[in-house]
Protein backbone atom coordinates (compact mmCIF):
# COMPACT_ATOMS: atom_id res chain seq x y z
CA UNK A 1 0.00 0.00 0.00
CA UNK A 2 2.87 2.41 1.07
CA UNK A 3 4.70 1.57 -2.34
CA UNK A 4 1.81 2.55 -4.47
CA UNK A 5 1.30 5.26 -2.84
CA UNK A 6 5.33 6.35 -3.52
CA UNK A 7 4.55 4.99 -7.09
CA UNK A 8 1.57 7.60 -7.35
CA UNK A 9 3.16 10.78 -5.84
CA UNK A 10 5.97 9.90 -8.67
CA UNK A 11 3.73 10.16 -11.45
CA UNK A 12 2.23 13.20 -10.45
CA UNK A 13 5.71 14.80 -10.22
CA UNK A 14 6.66 13.96 -13.45
CA UNK A 15 3.08 15.20 -15.34
CA UNK A 16 3.39 18.34 -13.47
CA UNK A 17 7.00 18.61 -14.67
CA UNK A 18 6.09 18.02 -18.52
CA UNK A 19 3.41 19.92 -18.48
CA UNK A 20 5.61 23.03 -16.78
CA UNK A 21 8.40 22.39 -19.85
CA UNK A 22 5.61 22.92 -22.19
CA UNK A 23 4.35 25.84 -20.78
CA UNK A 24 8.00 27.49 -21.32
CA UNK A 25 8.32 26.26 -24.33
CA UNK A 26 5.22 28.15 -25.55
CA UNK A 27 6.02 31.55 -23.54
CA UNK A 28 9.25 32.03 -25.93
CA UNK A 29 8.08 31.42 -28.96
CA UNK A 30 5.03 32.84 -31.27
CA UNK A 31 3.23 35.94 -29.97
CA UNK A 32 5.47 36.80 -27.49
CA UNK A 33 8.63 37.17 -29.44
CA UNK A 34 9.54 40.57 -29.84
CA UNK A 35 9.19 42.40 -33.72
CA UNK A 36 12.39 43.83 -35.61
CA UNK A 37 11.97 47.41 -36.27
CA UNK A 38 14.04 49.88 -37.63
CA UNK A 39 13.88 53.89 -36.80
CA UNK A 40 14.55 55.89 -39.04
CA UNK A 41 14.40 60.20 -40.05
CA UNK A 42 12.96 61.59 -43.28
CA UNK A 43 13.21 64.91 -44.94
CA UNK A 44 11.05 66.29 -47.30
CA UNK A 45 11.53 69.98 -49.17
CA UNK A 46 9.29 71.62 -51.54
CA UNK A 47 10.64 74.55 -53.12
CA UNK A 48 8.84 77.74 -54.90
CA UNK A 49 7.87 81.47 -55.96
CA UNK A 50 6.68 84.00 -54.06
CA UNK A 51 3.09 85.06 -55.35
CA UNK A 52 2.12 87.54 -52.88
CA UNK A 53 4.07 90.46 -51.06
CA UNK A 54 3.74 92.50 -47.36
CA UNK A 55 5.46 95.36 -45.76
CA UNK A 56 4.76 98.01 -44.10
CA UNK A 57 4.71 101.87 -44.50
CA UNK A 58 5.24 104.96 -42.04
CA UNK A 59 3.95 108.33 -41.84
CA UNK A 60 5.39 110.48 -39.01
CA UNK A 61 4.70 114.32 -39.11
CA UNK A 62 5.30 116.85 -36.50
CA UNK A 63 3.80 120.67 -36.24
CA UNK A 64 3.01 122.73 -32.71
CA UNK A 65 0.07 121.02 -32.30
CA UNK A 66 -1.23 117.85 -31.99
CA UNK A 67 -4.41 118.40 -34.54
CA UNK A 68 -1.88 119.88 -37.02
CA UNK A 69 0.73 116.96 -36.95
CA UNK A 70 -2.37 114.88 -37.36
CA UNK A 71 -4.13 116.50 -40.00
CA UNK A 72 -0.61 116.50 -42.00
CA UNK A 73 -0.52 112.93 -41.21
CA UNK A 74 -4.03 112.16 -41.99
CA UNK A 75 -3.41 113.88 -45.04
CA UNK A 76 -0.27 111.66 -46.55
CA UNK A 77 -2.41 108.68 -44.83
CA UNK A 78 -4.85 109.77 -47.56
CA UNK A 79 -2.44 109.62 -50.22
CA UNK A 80 -0.81 106.14 -49.77
CA UNK A 81 -4.81 104.30 -49.34
CA UNK A 82 -5.22 106.05 -52.62
CA UNK A 83 -2.18 104.78 -53.72
CA UNK A 84 -2.91 101.25 -52.74
CA UNK A 85 -6.40 101.03 -54.20
CA UNK A 86 -5.06 102.14 -57.24
CA UNK A 87 -3.13 99.21 -57.22
CA UNK A 88 -5.90 96.58 -56.60
CA UNK A 89 -4.99 96.31 -53.07
CA UNK A 90 -8.80 95.82 -50.79
CA UNK A 91 -9.12 97.33 -47.99
CA UNK A 92 -8.99 94.07 -45.74
CA UNK A 93 -5.41 93.24 -46.59
CA UNK A 94 -4.25 96.86 -45.29
CA UNK A 95 -4.38 97.09 -41.22
CA UNK A 96 -2.91 99.80 -39.31
CA UNK A 97 -0.90 98.36 -36.40
CA UNK A 98 0.48 102.09 -34.87
CA UNK A 99 -1.27 105.09 -34.17
CA UNK A 100 1.23 106.93 -32.02
CA UNK A 101 0.84 110.78 -30.25
CA UNK A 102 3.97 112.50 -28.71
CA UNK A 103 5.85 115.36 -28.09
CA UNK A 104 9.37 115.87 -29.23
CA UNK A 105 12.16 117.20 -27.18
CA UNK A 106 15.82 117.73 -27.92
CA UNK A 107 18.39 118.98 -25.67
CA UNK A 108 20.44 122.08 -25.98
CA UNK A 109 23.34 123.67 -23.43
CA UNK A 110 21.77 120.95 -21.07
CA UNK A 111 18.17 122.18 -21.15
CA UNK A 112 15.48 120.25 -22.42
CA UNK A 113 13.34 121.57 -25.01
CA UNK A 114 10.16 121.05 -26.56
CA UNK A 115 10.51 120.72 -30.70
CA UNK A 116 6.67 120.09 -31.07
CA UNK A 117 4.26 117.68 -31.15
CA UNK A 118 4.63 114.42 -33.67
CA UNK A 119 1.53 112.09 -34.66
CA UNK A 120 2.74 108.75 -36.68
CA UNK A 121 1.04 106.00 -37.76
CA UNK A 122 2.07 102.46 -39.30
CA UNK A 123 0.03 99.79 -41.93
CA UNK A 124 0.97 96.59 -42.43
CA UNK A 125 -0.27 95.96 -46.06
CA UNK A 126 -0.80 92.48 -48.34
CA UNK A 127 -0.40 92.76 -51.94
CA UNK A 128 -1.53 89.71 -53.20
CA UNK A 129 -0.61 90.64 -56.95
CA UNK A 130 2.94 90.54 -56.77
CA UNK A 131 3.64 91.41 -60.34
CA UNK A 132 2.06 94.88 -59.05
CA UNK A 133 4.61 95.27 -56.38
CA UNK A 134 7.37 97.04 -58.70
CA UNK A 135 4.56 99.38 -60.09
CA UNK A 136 3.87 100.04 -56.55
CA UNK A 137 6.72 100.44 -55.53
CA UNK A 138 7.44 103.30 -57.97
CA UNK A 139 4.42 104.95 -57.60
CA UNK A 140 5.30 105.59 -53.98
CA UNK A 141 8.96 106.23 -54.44
CA UNK A 142 7.86 109.29 -57.32
CA UNK A 143 4.55 110.74 -55.54
CA UNK A 144 5.44 110.66 -52.00
CA UNK A 145 7.87 111.83 -49.20
CA UNK A 146 8.82 111.56 -45.78
CA UNK A 147 7.64 107.97 -45.34
CA UNK A 148 9.18 104.79 -44.23
CA UNK A 149 8.31 101.79 -46.68
CA UNK A 150 10.08 98.87 -44.71
CA UNK A 151 9.34 95.17 -43.75
CA UNK A 152 9.10 93.91 -47.25
CA UNK A 153 9.07 89.97 -47.06
CA UNK A 154 7.42 87.47 -49.93
CA UNK A 155 5.35 84.71 -48.78
CA UNK A 156 3.07 82.23 -51.08
CA UNK A 157 -0.75 81.65 -51.05
CA UNK A 158 0.48 77.86 -51.53
CA UNK A 159 1.86 77.40 -48.14
CA UNK A 160 -0.61 74.71 -47.14
CA UNK A 161 -0.38 73.01 -50.11
CA UNK A 162 3.48 73.07 -49.93
CA UNK A 163 3.58 71.58 -47.00
CA UNK A 164 1.19 68.54 -47.53
CA UNK A 165 3.77 67.85 -50.30
CA UNK A 166 6.64 68.17 -48.00
CA UNK A 167 5.39 66.31 -45.49
CA UNK A 168 4.60 63.48 -48.56
CA UNK A 169 7.91 63.43 -49.28
CA UNK A 170 9.38 63.00 -45.62
CA UNK A 171 7.45 59.85 -45.94
CA UNK A 172 8.31 58.72 -48.98
CA UNK A 173 12.14 59.24 -47.75
CA UNK A 174 12.17 57.51 -44.74
CA UNK A 175 10.19 54.30 -46.37
CA UNK A 176 12.98 54.48 -49.19
CA UNK A 177 15.88 54.09 -46.55
CA UNK A 178 13.81 51.43 -44.19
CA UNK A 179 13.35 49.47 -47.68
CA UNK A 180 17.12 49.46 -48.23
CA UNK A 181 17.73 48.55 -44.42
CA UNK A 182 15.57 45.56 -44.80
CA UNK A 183 16.69 44.51 -47.71
CA UNK A 184 20.11 44.13 -46.90
CA UNK A 185 18.84 41.70 -43.72
CA UNK A 186 17.26 39.79 -45.96
CA UNK A 187 13.44 40.91 -44.57
CA UNK A 188 10.70 43.69 -45.79
CA UNK A 189 8.84 46.54 -45.02
CA UNK A 190 5.60 45.31 -43.04
CA UNK A 191 3.88 48.94 -41.48
CA UNK A 192 4.74 52.01 -39.57
CA UNK A 193 4.78 51.24 -35.85
CA UNK A 194 4.76 55.29 -34.91
CA UNK A 195 5.38 58.96 -36.85
CA UNK A 196 5.97 61.55 -35.02
CA UNK A 197 6.62 65.32 -36.92
CA UNK A 198 10.10 67.07 -35.91
CA UNK A 199 11.15 70.14 -37.64
CA UNK A 200 8.94 71.89 -39.85
CA UNK A 201 9.56 75.32 -41.39
CA UNK A 202 8.34 77.46 -44.15
CA UNK A 203 10.78 80.72 -45.04
CA UNK A 204 12.81 82.11 -47.91
CA UNK A 205 15.21 79.56 -49.52
CA UNK A 206 18.79 81.43 -49.09
CA UNK A 207 20.30 78.49 -51.03
CA UNK A 208 18.62 75.03 -52.71
CA UNK A 209 19.62 71.83 -50.92
CA UNK A 210 20.78 69.18 -52.84
CA UNK A 211 22.29 66.44 -51.33
CA UNK A 212 21.38 62.88 -52.67
CA UNK A 213 18.96 61.96 -48.97
CA UNK A 214 16.96 64.71 -49.24
CA UNK A 215 13.54 64.50 -51.15
CA UNK A 216 12.95 67.51 -53.12
CA UNK A 217 10.14 68.76 -55.33
CA UNK A 218 9.37 72.25 -57.25
CA UNK A 219 5.90 74.26 -57.50
CA UNK A 220 6.32 76.96 -59.56
CA UNK A 221 3.92 80.24 -59.45
CA UNK A 222 2.66 82.05 -62.75
CA UNK A 223 5.52 84.18 -64.37
CA UNK A 224 5.85 87.30 -62.99
CA UNK A 225 6.18 89.86 -66.49
CA UNK A 226 9.58 91.88 -67.26
CA UNK A 227 9.39 95.46 -65.87
CA UNK A 228 12.07 97.91 -66.56
CA UNK A 229 10.98 100.06 -63.15
CA UNK A 230 12.09 98.85 -60.18
CA UNK A 231 13.49 95.54 -59.40
CA UNK A 232 12.31 93.39 -57.60
CA UNK A 233 13.73 89.66 -57.31
CA UNK A 234 11.94 87.61 -54.82
CA UNK A 235 14.18 84.15 -54.44
CA UNK A 236 12.84 81.31 -53.95
CA UNK A 237 10.63 79.82 -50.50
CA UNK A 238 11.34 77.00 -49.37
CA UNK A 239 8.42 74.30 -46.94
CA UNK A 240 10.71 71.68 -44.78
CA UNK A 241 9.18 69.03 -42.81
CA UNK A 242 10.97 66.17 -40.92
CA UNK A 243 9.69 63.11 -39.21
CA UNK A 244 11.02 60.42 -37.12
CA UNK A 245 9.24 56.59 -38.25
CA UNK A 246 9.37 53.61 -36.98
CA UNK A 247 8.49 50.61 -39.27
CA UNK A 248 7.85 47.06 -38.64
CA UNK A 249 10.22 44.71 -40.59
CA UNK A 250 9.60 40.94 -40.90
Amino acid sequence: MKNSKSILLLALTAVSLIVLLASCQTTGTGAGKEPTVVTLNGSGTVYLEADMVKFSINVNEQAETTGEAQQKTNKKMTQILDLLKKHNIESKDITTTALNFSTDYYWEDGKQIKAGESVSQTVYVTMKNIAEFAALADDIGTQLTGISFYNVSFDSTQKVVAGNTARELAYQNAFEKASLYAKQAGLEVVRPVSISEGYASFATANYKRAYAEDAVATIAAAPVPETYGTQMPTGLLSASVDVNITFELK
